[in-house]
């Protein structure tokens, strides 16, 4: 029986394949990718290397250095990291347009109606494969299947650089045996929950009934249904700039600060604003996730009924995320917002909002600042002072 149409894209440690690709002293030593200059920096990405020494992301570098005395550290380059993953996207739309995608080093691709050109996804897969060793150097983990979670959960089973083509009969049996922690949607705070609850292999998390899927969270019964294989979601081609938008910033030295964390907020706040604004869009929803020094995360998120595109309401819903996600006394090394539920920004009714025009008036003269001399032309003066 043939394979399914769904091809996930898995360019895991892009950061790190990148930088070895163009220092070729780096190969089979173990090297992290941190920003040195920072007083309390994190790993970003590493090699294989040094993840066999016990280093991970998201780890301190004063602390992977003292797991492992003579690694390497690479200064990040985000402008070549960012043109790679330009990069990887333009090889998938050679192929199809419906790619999607799916964050760093991810792409879900759906192959279905191109065999005329490319032969069976099986052999298109693999042509893509190459063409992505050829251009970029990488050697991405591939898998086949008939959606999208089951794609994903095979390429982190057969990482890195493997490759399976899973046909209908052969999905629910590979990803039942599979620790409970490869199926996406499972976080570090659900993992320890599993724990407790001896829910340890994918399949044990699909055996479960409606209502034990319901007393593990709001968001058990759709890891129930994905965990037996079962996903609708489509390959989604539209930008992800365009379904939400997000930034984050990492806390260097961590924080639990509630001042600092509000201020770097409204910064992150300001600049996706500026960026919907630009294209006559608003958010409804703002959702923030919140990374902890002990490697934790949680979440956070609130929602409104109407379409709001100024700093002020959106830094108001931004803040009720935020509020929603601290829920631990940890120090907290990354802060990220992302704002969705995107639609078009309507014009102000200045006649019957007065005080709104006003507010409308003052965005628009700081975007037109912003958007001549860029975001950090005007901040407040307590952002500045986080910022020295």
């Amino acid at each position: 029986m043939s394979s399914g149409t769904i091809l996930h894209v898995n360019a895991v440690g892009i950061m790190a394949a990148l930088e070895e690709g163009l220092d070729r002293s780096l190969r089979c030593r173990p090297f992290v990718v941190a920003n040195l200059d920072a007083p309390r920096s994190v790993v970003l990405d590493l090699s294989p290397q040094a993840h066999r020494e016990g280093l991970r992301r998201g780890m301190v570098l004063s602390h992977a250095r003292n797991l492992c005395r003579d690694v390497a550290v690479m200064a990040p380059r985000p402008e070549l990291y960012a043109a790679a993953e330009e990069r990887l996207w333009r090889i998938g739309l050679e192929y199809t347009p419906i790619v999607e995608r799916a964050g760093r080093g991810h792409l879900f691709i759906d192959l279905c109606g191109t065999s005329r050109l490319f032969g069976a996804p099986e052999d298109a897969a693999q042509k893509l494969r190459r063409d992505i060793k050829e251009e970029i150097g990488l050697s991405p983990s591939i898998a086949l299947s008939t959606n999208k979670t089951v794609s994903k959960v095979a390429t982190r089973v057969f990482r890195p650089a493997g490759f399976v083509a899973l046909s209908p009969n052969e999905e629910s049996g590979l990803i039942r045996m599979q620790p409970v922690g490869l199926l996406p949607g499972v976080g570090p705070v659900l993992l320890g929950r599993f724990g407790l609850l001896d829910i340890d292999e994918i399949g044990d998390l699909a055996d479960l009934s409606e209502c034990e899927a319901h007393a593990i969270g709001p968001r058990g019964p759709e890891l129930v249904t994905r965990a037996r294989g079962v996903d609708t979601s489509p390959v989604d081609p539209e930008p992800p700039e365009r379904r939400s938008v997000s930034g984050e910033v990492v806390f260097e030295p961590d924080t639990t600060d509630p001042e600092v964390l509000r201020l770097r907020l409204e910064g992150l706040v300001t600049e996706l604003g500026f960026t919907l604004r630009k294209e006559g869009r608003g958010a409804k929803r703002a959702s923030v996730e919140l990374g902890y020094t002990d490697g934790m995360r949680s979440f956070g998120t609130a929602r409104i009924a109407r379409v709001v595109a100024r700093d002020d309401e959106l830094a108001s819903i931004a803040k009720t995320a935020l509020e929603s996600a601290r829920k631990r006394r940890v120090r907290i090394r990354r802060l990220e917002l992302r704002l969705s539920e995107i639609e078009s920004a309507g014009p102000e009714l200045d006649l019957f909002e007065p005080k709104d025009a006003k507010l409308s008036k003052l965005q628009n003269a700081l975007d037109k600042i912003h958007g001549r001399f860029g975001l950090a032309a005007i901040e407040s003066c307590a952002a500045l002072a986080v910022k020295a």
